[in-house]
């Protein structure tokens, strides 16, 4: 079998694509990193031990010699934020298992507005609503480092090197092309995992602010689906006709 790494970029749909290589592996040969910063803390031979890694990982947080397959996913980037604005609102930042960072942001999302999140000046918030997408996969460090067009262009690059993408707004395709790709079992139905119920009203004034926010993302975003549905047409003619299997 396969080995996979999992870069899971916050709100993408992560948590219901992760669950189709759960199912397809042994509990105890699974690492889940909470510690963005885990994955380099960990040596090679403990790291063989697994056949799946995932964490909120960002490329610069992987170390170079590590031989998993590397998958992501990605979503429109205006929609990622609204969702993690939501998902944040939804959460009680008094519940054990929150760290002091994740407990101050549930905090804001339930005092302020989206866009005083999206403006705000303490990074650790902001950086969910700043072309996020762009930055874990460009290998830009996880701290307060301005991005630009360089940037895009090596998240593009990084893309196109990886094992395998998946896109949230064609997540069934996803799921389908990447069981028939390395030999998982695709269940008969999916079920979306980890959603929140998103704010009834979203201003205009911060739709037209997140657009300023993650043109980077939305470029890279852009990218990812012509390229996705070149791959799906490619590959299409070697697929069954339907990989939905009796559970």
């Amino acid at each position: 079998m396969h080995r996979f790494l999992y870069l899971h970029i916050p709100k993408t749909g992560g948590v219901t694509f992760r669950n189709i290589i759960e199912n397809a592996v042994q509990a105890d040969r699974i690492l889940h990193l909470k510690d963005s910063n885990g994955l380099m803390k960990c040596d090679e031979e403990e790291l063989r031990r697994y056949d799946f890694i995932h964490g909120h990982l960002g490329l610069s947080q992987v170390p170079n010699t590590l031989n998993h397959k590397q998958i992501t996913t990605l979503r429109n980037p205006i929609e990622r934020c609204i969702s993690t604005y939501a998902f944040w609102r939804s959460q009680d930042p008094d519940r054990l298992g929150w760290s002091n960072e994740g407990a101050s942001k549930i905090r804001a999302a339930r005092e302020l507005e989206l866009v005083d999140l999206v403006e705000s000046k303490d990074f650790a918030i902001s950086e969910s609503f700043n072309n996020m997408q762009t930055r874990f996969l460009s290998g830009a460090p996880r701290r307060e480092t301005e991005l630009d067009r360089s940037h895009l262009q090596r998240a593009i690059e990084n893309l196109s090197r990886m094992d395998f993408y998946a896109i949230n707004s064609r997540l069934e395709e996803s799921i389908d092309i990447f069981c028939f790709k390395f030999g998982l079992f695709r269940p008969h139905t999916i079920h979306r995992l980890n959603t929140s119920e998103h704010p009834k009203k979203i201003s205009t004034e911060t739709i037209e602010r997140l657009q300023i926010q993650n043109e980077l993302d939305m470029e890279l975003v852009t990218w990812a689906e012509c390229n996705f549905a070149s791959q799906m047409s490619n590959i299409s003619a070697l697929m069954p006709e339907s990989l939905h299997l009796p559970t």
